[in-house]
């Protein structure tokens, strides 16, 4: 960089253009005074070159800067500046970035973009807060906010994020300015506040952002646009924040959607989730969340893979010393619509809630389950889910629907695997659990039984504890067969010595407890615990099937062998299982097949052919063809 000439100098000041003092402002050579007009500056600028027109949809601007007001920023080459009504002050605009019809766009001299907030989810009094930062993922919001009676563990995660925090929006020179960088439009917005904007993000029509980072890429651009207000967030690379949305202390994930006029205050947002129209407070949402309708309320909670129903609520304000309560809705878990529950309460994997339900529930040990309000009760139907052709729909569907065009280390671990060591104990527990009641009902001759302040038929007990046998019978068989081209008596002396435990999944991602809370002390006693993080996240990604494969070979062999590997070897054996399984695979199907034909039935036809021709002609030529085909179970 140069300092302007005197003739420079002139040729600013006939093109309308002022400063406080010239010899403040620097140009890089090349430079050409008559691309910048109307413009103050004040500080100290430094300017880059600028030729050629760039085209917004489809109309030409001259690059260079014109009718702006600059104080103390650095603006790259070929950039647009035209028409910034108040001035922008302190920000580093990055070549090729577009900056048209804004009002104010300001940092401040000690801004950290929002990183120094504290996001409040799960519990609204803020004992599980965590830092906002651009390094958060799922798995480290997680581990953040879950083991808070394992302190140094907690503090050192947070000083993780702090430290990624720091490096993240420091810049080369270490000057306190805000940034937009390459390639990056910002057009027609009101405020613009200690914001850091990445590359090619587009940035349109906005109310007022405040104190926030907006990660982008040029393979996968972020979006805020028309009427947005935020204040301390943070958007992932491929995130949308549009049409009203307000957000507050918020973090949004990777090819997150936020829009429809949703309110989101003290949120996390894991990647590929959807909030419309509704409301979130508190809430923890892993991957793939999605709450499309108007008067939802999701707030002191924690899920994933759910879909929330219209008008769904949760509610911890039963409370006499503070919404202390917090609710978790599994993996899966889905709500109708007028749905609610009382928190505290927590659900098994894939659990369906139909109705009002109080009892404050805790159903971990019966997943695929329906909740169901009948004459103000809560009453069970174990592994009703499991044979439900929308559970299949969307177990299938989640993994075409990953729309992160980047995944690496700043990215969500999902493990999409239904068949896992974590929901085949709690559908294993949920056997045994309901192989006792059935049991006791035999002797006793009940018509029901208590669970909690649930319920649950007879009926409902001895139709799940076939579907849970024939979960983990599918499972057996799967298992078996991925083992075909291997030598399966050497995989069941390895697996021998591995010790069976339960695992957690931890916002996507699976983890046996016993990695989990060694993980934890090697954090809480080590010197180095970025790396610790670093090479646990690694192996949380990489070394799930290997470690998924030891399990289930030792959990068939515990279960149905007694540890006896040349039992479980021989050729009887073996058959058995496949027999077995293959048997439950194909019920199974059919039992999905049966209730999509429902769905095909005549009496579900009869809305079609109001204008007089064939309903069934009119209902076919309709119909998602994704819905129609078969699908696979689990």
């Amino acid at each position: 960089m140069r300092q302007l000439t005197s003739k420079e100098i002139e040729s600013l000041q006939a093109n309308g253009c002022n400063a406080d003092d010239w010899k403040n402002i620097s140009v890089a050579d090349g430079f050409n005074p008559s691309s910048v007009s109307k413009t103050s500056f004040s500080g100290k600028c430094q300017l880059g070159t600028y030729s050629g027109v760039t085209e917004i949809n489809g109309v030409p601007f001259q690059r260079g800067i014109n009718n702006a007001r600059l104080h103390n920023c650095v603006v790259g080459n070929d950039t647009v500046i035209n028409g910034i009504s108040r001035y922008i002050s302190n920000y580093e605009i990055a070549d090729g970035a577009i900056l048209i019809d804004n009002c104010e766009i300001s940092c401040n001299d000690s801004s950290v973009f929002g990183t120094d907030t504290k996001i409040a989810v799960l519990n609204e009094n803020g004992g599980r807060s965590i830092p906002l930062s651009p390094a958060l993922t799922a798995q480290l919001a997680y581990l953040a906010v879950m083991f808070r009676d394992y302190k140094v563990f907690s503090e050192k995660i947070c000083a993780y994020l702090d430290e990624k925090s720091r490096k993240y929006i420091s810049r080369p020179d270490g000057a306190p300015r805000g940034y937009i960088g390459k390639n990056a439009v910002v057009i027609g917005c009101k405020k613009i506040a200690n914001v850091w904007i990445g590359e090619n993000a587009t940035v349109k029509d906005c109310s007022s952002l405040e104190n926030g980072i907006v990660k982008s890429s040029a393979e996968d651009p972020s979006t805020i646009i028309t009427d947005v207000i935020a204040q301390n967030f943070i958007l992932c690379n491929g995130a949308k924040v549009m049409d009203g949305a307000i957000i507050r202390n918020t973090f949004v994930g990777q090819n997150t959607e936020v829009g429809l006029g949703f309110s989101s205050t003290d949120t996390f947002f894991s990647a590929n989730c959807q909030a419309f129209h509704g409301e979130s407070c508190s809430l923890f949402a892993g991957p793939f969340t999605v709450s499309h309708h108007k008067s939802t309320l999701l707030i002191a909670a924690m899920f994933s893979f759910m879909n929330a129903g219209s008008a769904t609520n949760q509610s911890n304000h039963y409370y006499r010393l503070g919404p202390n309560h917090e609710g978790v809705l599994q993996r899966g878990s889905k709500t109708a619509s007028g749905s609610y529950v009382l928190w505290p309460a927590v659900t098994g994997v894939f659990t369906l809630v139909k109705g009002k339900h109080g009892g404050n529930l805790d159903t971990r040990k019966l997943p695929f389950s329906y909740l169901i309000e009948q004459n103000s009760e809560t009453w069970i139907y174990p592994g009703s889910s499991m044979k439900s052709c929308g559970t299949m729909r969307d177990i299938n569907k989640w993994k075409k629907r990953d729309k992160r065009k980047t995944i690496d280390e700043n990215s969500d671990i999902i493990n999409f695997d239904v068949m896992s060591p974590f929901i085949v104990a709690e559908v294993a527990e949920g056997f045994e659990f309901l192989t006792e009641k059935q049991h006791h009902q035999r002797r006793a001759g009940v018509n029901y039984h208590k669970y909690g302040r649930a319920k649950m038929h007879s009926v409902a007990v001895d139709e799940g504890v076939d579907l849970y046998a024939m979960f983990l019978s599918t499972f057996a068989v799967r298992l078996l067969k991925s083992c075909e081209k291997a030598n399966l008596k050497s995989l069941y002396e390895k697996a021998s010595s591995y010790e069976i435990d339960k695992w957690a999944d931890i916002a996507g991602a699976y983890c046996s407890r016993k990695k989990l809370f060694g993980f934890i002390d090697k954090v809480a006693n080590s010197n180095d615990y970025s790396n610790v993080i670093k090479s646990f996240l690694s192996d949380l990604k990489n070394g799930y099937e290997e470690e998924k494969l030891m399990w289930g070979l030792k959990f068939i062999l515990d279960q149905r062998f007694n540890g006896n590997i040349e039992a479980a070897v021989s050729a009887e054996a073996i058959a058995d299982i496949i027999n077995e399984g293959e048997t439950a695979e194909n019920t199974l199907t059919k039992m999905i097949n049966t209730d999509k034909e429902r769905e095909f039935s005549q009496f579900m036809q009869v809305g079609y052919g109001l204008d007089g021709n064939d309903p069934v002609g009119d209902f076919n030529n309709v119909q998602d063809k994704d819905n129609v085909a078969d699908i696979p179970v689990f």
